[in-house]
């Protein structure tokens, strides 16, 4: 794959080294200095446990980044600390005295040195690497922890395809040792879940688990329930479906743990107090302290849920609830009462006239974070259920169009640019008649998930119907846009999917406009869809610029 046609896997890859050594390098250096004190006979138990576990650490992670040397040394000079580390209390001198001996500070020193070598180049499929920053990349990192190198590996590559950034790892042992806080899921061989899942008990913050397997019962499904498990599929092991159960447990996670709650309460302590509890907690918070601003606030916040005292001074909680209902654009807003009003019958009330909700003071730190995240995450998902796609979780046409409608104006008001592209799955008729409809969903889902992961998080992307998608990219080029939707062109065709035990593939076809060049947003999406229809003509499976962009960028990829 050439330099113009990298794929978000690999500066993934690249991100990934560059954050292990900025870790590794510090790690060298508490080991050197380390080193240099039990060279002096200055040292203590917790010393060697210290330099011990970070000889582990680098043990078992140089490898995956490529530092082969580094691994290798740091696992010889780990062999040699081991039987100090096991010692319970003080160490005599003469035991510390004899690992000295062994070269041991004067290694530790070159571990350095170790760690200057390039890493050895990934041979995994789009594994050529470029510069990049840390901003540049996404967080669909995935540990694949397989007993089997070969399957392992076409999990790996699978998954690549898809858009993730897989590594993989032999033991979940191996995969804490890696260490989990960047990592957005783990696919575990079932029995290594069953037999090593408690490791994962010492890990805070565990990300969501699917397993494969070849055991199918009830026991046995339940049995990776109780573990913690979030997913479960069968060997052979379908990658699409892989692909698609993973992008729904990391949004689904990443959607738990964010929200935006506008608090409304005319008392300035409190007002703060659970704010500041409700933003530790991970959520955005607007203070709103005088009832008279909240309609101004709600048009440049759109909070997810409003927080609301029943009474603040000459304002009524159910009188402002009724006022917000008075446009049809907030009749979905979730309003929550917070009160110390226990009496049932005048929740009721309350309730009847706008509110959704009750939660009654004194309430802890605790229990109003975990009630609002909740209910947050709640209101975002029946959101979803207005504005985005059932079947692929992008946006629904018309909220695409409306979206694609303001990156235009934003364009014409600041002179940027943009690019809107059509986009359509080849020969989709086939699939569904050959396959079966269940089937065609899946190439679907497949779809929409690498579009996710190829393009930005800024970028627009929405299904406009059956097999078509529309996506909008701002402050990018008629080239850059080409590059990008040529590289998911690419993917989409290596990915394999499955039916019956039949594996096929599928082509995408893509016309792109710059979207500033046109009189209106619609009139963009429109020239966009000629374009991919000039694509279909030309034989498919690319992409085609308009012919309306500008002499010097209209080109054919």
């Amino acid at each position: 794959m050439s330099e113009e046609n990298v794929s978000e896997i690999a500066r993934k890859l690249e991100v990934l080294k560059l954050r292990f050594k900025e870790k590794a390098a510090k790690d060298i250096s508490r080991l050197q200095q380390a080193a240099e004190q039990f060279r002096v006979g200055r040292f203590g138990p917790n010393d060697v446990i210290a330099a011990y576990h970070s000889l582990h650490r680098l043990a078992g992670s140089a490898g995956t980044f490529g530092y082969t040397v580094l691994g290798e040394e740091a696992r010889a000079l780990e062999v040699l600390l081991k039987p100090l580390a096991e010692i319970n209390g003080e160490l005599a001198p003469a035991q510390v005295q004899r690992v000295v001996d062994l070269a041991f500070v004067s290694r530790v020193a070159s571990l350095v040195d170790s760690l200057s070598l390039d890493p050895v180049a990934s041979q995994r499929t789009g594994a050529a690497l470029l510069p990049v920053t840390v901003e540049a990349a996404t967080d669909a990192v995935a540990l694949v922890v397989h007993s089997d190198p070969e399957q392992a590996q076409n999990l790996v590559q699978g998954l690549e395809l898809h858009g993730f950034f897989p590594v993989a790892v032999p033991s979940l042992k191996r995969a804490v040792e890696h260490g989990l806080a960047d990592v957005s899921v783990l696919v575990v061989k079932d029995a290594k879940m069953l037999s090593e899942g408690s490791v994962l008990e010492s890990v805070a913050d565990t990300p969501p688990i699917v397993c494969v397997g070849a055991g199918d019962s009830f026991d046995e499904r339940y049995a990776l329930a109780e573990c913690g498990v979030d997913g479960f599929l069968c060997e052979p092991v379908d990658v699409p479906l892989l692909a698609d159960t993973m992008e729904r447990l990391i949004t689904e996670r990443e959607e738990s743990g964010s929200g935006r709650v506008m608090i409304v309460d005319d008392d300035p302590e409190l007002l703060e107090h659970y704010g500041l509890v409700l933003e530790q907690g991970g959520l955005k918070v607007w203070r709103v302290n005088n009832p008279a601003d909240i309609l101004g606030a709600l048009s440049e916040f759109r909070p997810d849920i409003v927080l609301m005292d029943v009474q603040m001074g000459t304002f009524r909680g159910p009188d402002l609830a009724r006022l917000l209902r008075f446009e049809p654009e907030w009749l979905g807003l979730p309003i929550i009462y917070l009160s110390s009003e226990n009496d049932r019958e005048y929740q009721t009330d309350a309730l009847a006239k706008g509110g959704d909700d009750f939660l009654v003071k004194p309430v802890s730190d605790a229990f109003l974070l975990r009630a609002v995240s909740v209910r947050c995450y709640r209101a975002r998902q029946l959101d979803k259920l207005v504005s985005r796609d059932s079947l692929t979780g992008l946006l629904k046409h018309s909220v695409a169009r409306s979206e694609i409608n303001k990156e235009y104006v934003r364009c014409q008001r600041r002179g940027e640019q943009a690019v809107v592209a059509m986009l359509d799955l080849d020969h989709f008729k086939h699939v569904n008649d050959r396959y079966g409809h269940r089937t065609g969903d899946l190439v679907i889902k497949g779809l929409a998930n690498l579009l996710r992961h190829q393009l930005r998080k800024s970028d627009v992307i929405g299904r406009y119907g059956g097999e078509e998608f529309v996506v909008a990219l701002p402050n990018c080029s008629l080239i850059d846009a080409s590059r990008v939707l040529q590289s998911v062109c690419e993917h989409m065709a290596g990915i394999g999917f499955q039916s019956d035990g039949q594996e096929f593939h599928v082509t995408l076809s893509v016309g792109i406009v710059p979207l500033q060049n046109y009189l209106t947003s619609d009139d963009a999406i429109d020239a966009a869809d000629q374009a991919l229809y000039r694509r279909k003509q030309a034989g498919r499976n690319g992409v085609t610029v308009g012919e309306e962009a500008p002499i010097t960028e209209r080109t054919q990829v």
